[in-house]
């Protein structure tokens, strides 16, 4: 993939719009709906993506979803000033519809937000075909939908549910591979004690890798769900649980930290990541279960846990 800059790294995997609800993900709290007059009405929510494939024709490669495989869709909603946080709605009607305008998935999706601050709902599905799909999210006052791109199997390296988790080495306590800091969370975490290839041959326990960077996300979500993950393997002795950052040092002379475009670790290369954060739950025989992109709370965690 080649070296990224930040913002591009950080929000390269969003739409258009989704782009602009990743940042204002950093903001305070709800700006509020404006105000009513006798010739302004308040905007009707619109449900804004936090991951779409994108490009310079606005759908671009490499995407994520690959047809015959499960995959997963998570929106914001937006009331036309910002990001409702306070005042997202408990569920939303969230449908995944083909082509054709048929309805593959969805359907009634609640609130997430368990340790995390900004509200989300989220649809997963399995495409049937290779193609163009739309995510359409529907309420009393209309609907608004989003367009992503469904690819073959091999056209994307970014690993998928049902693929192998692929063995790369990881940065441990006992060899940081050249990663300072190995965990730019301000207390470290504790998910450096067995590298990524040793864990996947062990074969001896399911093992989860989350790949982000707590010190320098600019969605206020990379940090969090750190934390959220470290409460869970608290109570889950029966995991291998790897963090690996992003960059390798961002605090050298070209690192992100002076300006630089910052060396990105080799499991972001090999990954073929164009996002982050991003969480790969994988079995003892090493299968991918389920990947979570972009954004997830406590409670998908723990039911991505559940699968293995």
């Amino acid at each position: 993939m080649g070296e990224l800059d930040r913002r591009t790294f950080i929000i390269g995997g969003a739409g258009l719009a989704g782009a602009g609800a990743l940042l204002a993900a950093c903001s305070g709290e709800d700006a509020g709906p404006a105000p009513t007059t006798t010739t302004t009405t308040t905007p009707a929510p619109l449900a804004t993506p936090l991951l779409l494939p994108t490009g310079p024709d606005g759908i671009g490669f490499p995407s994520p979803y690959v047809h015959g495989r499960e995959h997963r869709v998570a929106y914001v909603l937006n009331d036309g000033n910002d990001i409702m946080r306070r005042t997202a709605p408990a569920s939303i009607q969230l449908e995944i519809l083909d082509d054709a305008g048929a309805v593959i998935a969805g359907g009634t999706s609640i609130r997430r937000d368990v340790g995390v601050p900004t509200p989300y709902y989220s649809v997963f599905f399995t495409p049937p075909a290779a193609g163009l799909y739309r995510a359409v999210f529907t309420n009393d006052d209309g609907s608004s939908e989003r367009e992503f791109l469904v690819i073959e199997p091999g056209e994307t390296s970014i690993p998928q549910p049902g693929d192998p988790l692929p063995a790369v080495p990881t940065a441990t306590l006992a060899d940081a591979q050249a990663v300072d800091p190995i965990c730019t969370r301000l207390d470290p975490c504790p998910f450096h004690e067995t590298d990524l290839v040793a864990a996947l041959d062990s074969g001896d326990k399911p093992t989860v890798l989350s790949i982000a960077t707590p010190g320098f996300c600019q969605t206020a979500i990379c940090g969090p769900v750190i934390d959220l993950l470290i409460d869970a393997a608290a109570t889950r002795d029966d995991l291998h649980v790897i963090h690996a950052e992003v960059y390798v040092d961002p605090h050298n002379d070209e690192g992100i930290l002076n300006g630089g475009v910052g060396q990105l670790t080799d499991i972001v290369g090999a990954y073929a990541l164009p996002y982050e954060p991003v969480l790969f739950v994988a079995g003892a025989d090493g299968i991918i279960r389920r990947r979570l992109d972009a954004i997830y709370d406590g409670s998908e965690l723990e039911e991505a846990l559940a699968l293995v």
